[in-house]
């Protein structure tokens, strides 16, 4: 519920605090919006056989696939009515109100401001806590994904949430100052929130990512030779390689490459490193290459600045209404009241539930181009391509042939099926 109350002023801080401590940012193989793959060698007579039992694809492996893929269907749409719920007892019971006459007493508009998100921010963690606990928790060890005790699980959570309430008071003092400050707040906060994404895809894998997980220097040399390699001859100068301890949380599979400027950097979990060949490996690294030369993160947080605009215009044009009409149980009678926050909070996550289709469209198309340039730069055939992906969904029981539908709203990569498909038959 954390990732959903990141959703806007501290999306920033939230989604990459649960991008870098569970699945790669916005680079990643994945089909759903869970986590993402990646690939390496099994040469290892225990990784033999534990591929045995998930790679090829078991009766028993498959029926868990179809369950996993029904449960997160349905999953999708509880996630959000159970977010709305809860924003609307925040609200209606004046919790919200009485966050903020405890924050009050502080002496600076600024700590007052922080108060209350730190006292928001617990209120919400707690009465999100079961349903955060089943969905995160329960369900990933029924699933055999989970790797961590309860204890571990616990208190990455918990830094999680110490994290949102340390950096989220940054958005949230920019938003409700220019609330105070201009008429048009929506569209100097949208302009101004390009920075903070810019300056959070900088810091994030150097002084976020590590928090979570150990990162190291990839030892398999030779393997990152040949990514380094495949890097120059994408352009891409001065990354470094490293692996992570991902079966350290889960023991989904992954890869990304991430950063900007300095630091830039190639990341392996060491579940992909177990479990794929270097073949595969090397396409998935020129995806994820592909990604970054041809600057979708760039284009995303182009993207992100129109979509975050016309949410926050959205915003103005009804939120001011709504408080008229509830002034009374909520508490309240101005959107620049602090106490609002809830309320915009859950404006935005209706309307990003129903802007996904047109989101996750751009994601897609995205992710087709970077597997074409995947086939392109690391001149794999389209069959060792193809197993990757098949290899993904064995792996993170992503479902290889969704429902169109599931697919058109929910999918922010191709489904699998598609893919495989495409690199069968593209022919560089």
């Amino acid at each position: 519920m954390i990732k959903i109350f990141g959703a806007f002023l501290t999306v920033v801080v939230s989604m990459a605090i649960f991008s870098t401590k569970a699945r790669a940012d916005s680079l990643t193989l994945n089909t759903q919006s869970a986590s993402s793959p990646a690939v390496v060698k099994a040469d290892s007579a225990t990784n033999t056989a534990s591929q045995q039992f998930i790679y090829p694809l078991s009766p028993e492996r498959k029926a868990k696939l179809i369950s996993y893929s029904r449960f997160n269907n349905i999953w999708r749409f509880a996630d959000f009515f159970i977010s709305v719920g809860l924003f609307v007892l925040v609200l209606f019971t004046g919790w919200s109100a009485k966050l903020r006459n405890l924050a009050n007493k502080g002496r600076y508009k600024f700590f007052i401001w922080w108060l209350y998100l730190l006292l928001f921010s617990v209120l919400f963690y707690v009465i999100g806590f079961p349903f955060d606990f089943y969905r995160n928790y329960l369900v990933e060890l029924k699933y055999g994904f989970m790797n961590q005790s309860f204890g571990g699980w616990f208190g990455d959570s918990l830094k999680a949430l110490g994290l949102t309430v340390l950096l989220g008071i940054i958005p949230l003092w920019f938003f409700y100052r220019i609330i105070e400050k201009s008429k048009k707040w929506w569209f100097w906060f949208s302009l101004g929130s390009i920075p903070l994404l810019i300056l959070l895809i900088v810091i994030a894998p150097v002084f976020i990512a590590p928090m979570f997980n150990k990162f190291t220097p990839l030892e398999n040399k030779v393997l990152e030779s040949k990514i380094l390699a495949l890097a120059s001859k994408a352009g891409i100068e001065g990354s470094d390689v490293f692996q992570v301890n991902g079966s350290r949380q889960s023991s989904k599979v992954n890869a990304y490459v991430t950063g900007l400027f300095g630091t830039k950097r190639i990341v392996l979990y060491d579940t992909i490193i177990k479990n794929f060949t270097e073949g595969e490996i090397m396409f998935v690294m020129g995806h994820e290459m592909g990604h970054y030369v041809k600057n979708h993160i760039w284009q995303g947080v182009g993207a992100g600045f129109f979509l975050i605009l016309f949410c926050l215009w959205m915003a103005n044009q009804y939120l001011h209404k709504f408080i008229n009409c509830f002034k009374n149980p909520f508490g309240f009678s101005g959107l620049a009241d602090i106490a609002s926050l809830p309320l915009v909070l859950l404006f935005l996550n209706v309307i990003t539930f129903f802007t996904q289709p047109a989101t996750n469209s751009f994601s897609r198309f995205h992710e087709h181009q970077a597997d074409k340039y995947g086939m392109e730069i690391s001149g794999v055939s389209g069959e060792t391509a193809a197993i990757a992906f098949d290899k993904l969904s064995a792996f993170n029981l992503s479902d290889p042939d969704p429902n169109p539908i599931i697919e058109f709203w929910f999918y922010d990569h191709p489904a699998l099926k598609k893919r495989m498909q495409f690199v069968r038959q593209y022919r560089p």
